[in-house]
């Protein structure tokens, strides 16, 4: 009883502040060429939640008693991934419109225009925004008419109801991505802040909050999709595509927090943990992904 866990307070279904949604597909990393596994990551996640943090947080001075937590479950399986993408629509769309923030555990990242379109019905025409924070821009086309775990921002940048204006690429890697695909995000007016950028100037840390405070000005609320393959392979090896260079682990966590922190953020994703390729180092990062983004909005409840 003194050393309580998160998972020790998460109630079934979709009435917390927080709602887990886990979508356990991996098809569209298939068709992307890259290696399957992920489908497997909402249901080890939950493994590792169950033993990763207190409750009460001595250093952050935090008790999470205060805020609900609520797992919906994962997206059931389905005839094709046009149809999982369409029920996880639906699903993160009911948690938008009951007062919940979908926190969406993949799974692959093509996960994230189904979440995006979402919030955008969700919004009804009002501005909203969203930071990839990913190694890769994924914004290849779709392959023979069919979306993948590379096209999710292709597919958002294209929607007539998103304004590319209100999207920033964050910790991009110029060695994993195309100068064609680079001038397809600029082109649409999008911003990229490349990894060196972010890392070489005010920090990982600080440029993601500069870039949530930028779209602050000119959305009402804000989408942050998480590929885990934008931290280094040495803290996050189980990824579809492992880098040599990234994010470092501590980044991600505090990503997480400042997302969690901000009044705007209403929807957040996490994608490509593959537990086939490596499963606890990268298991245990993506919990404490989610307590950090828990701890943020502990710390904003505090605040309203």
């Amino acid at each position: 009883m003194t050393d309580r866990r998160l998972a020790d307070l998460i109630t079934t279904g979709t009435g917390g502040q927080i709602v887990i949604l886990g979508f356990p597909f991996d098809e569209g990393v298939a068709r992307n060429g890259g290696r399957e596994g992920a489908k497997t990551g909402p249901e080890r996640f939950r493994y590792w939640l169950k033993r990763y943090g207190t409750v009460r947080n001595p250093q952050w001075k935090v008790d999470l008693s205060g805020i609900s937590v609520s797992d919906a479950g994962d997206i059931p399986p389905c005839q094709t991934l046009e149809e999982g993408h369409a029920a996880l629509t639906r699903a993160t769309e009911n948690i938008l419109a009951a007062g919940g923030i979908p926190f969406v555990v993949g799974g692959g990242n093509d996960q994230s225009y189904p979440n995006a379109r979402a919030l955008l019905n969700h919004l009804g025409g009002r501005p909203g925004g969203v930071i990839n924070v990913d190694a890769h821009l994924d914004v290849r086309p779709l392959i023979a008419g069919r979306a993948h775990s590379g096209s999710s921002f292709r597919q958002l940048l294209e929607d007539p109801a998103f304004d590319g204006g209100n999207f920033i690429e964050f910790a991009t890697q110029g060695a994993q991505c195309s100068a064609e695909h680079a001038e397809y995000i600029q082109n649409r007016k999008a911003r990229i802040l490349w990894l060196d950028e972010v890392q070489r100037h005010e920090g990982a840390v600080d440029s993601f909050r500069n870039a949530l405070g930028k779209l602050t000005w000119q959305c009402q609320s804000l989408f942050v999709s998480f590929d885990l393959d934008s931290v280094a392979a040495c803290d996050a090896p189980g990824v579809s595509c492992p880098g040599v260079q990234g994010l470092k682990a501590h980044d991600a966590l505090m990503i997480a927090y400042f997302s969690g922190l901000h009044l705007l953020v209403s929807l957040f994703d996490l994608s490509e943990y593959n537990p086939a390729i490596e499963d606890e180092r990268t298991g245990r990062l993506a919990a404490a992904v989610f307590y950090h983004f828990c701890l943020g909005f502990a710390m904003r409840e505090k605040k309203s």
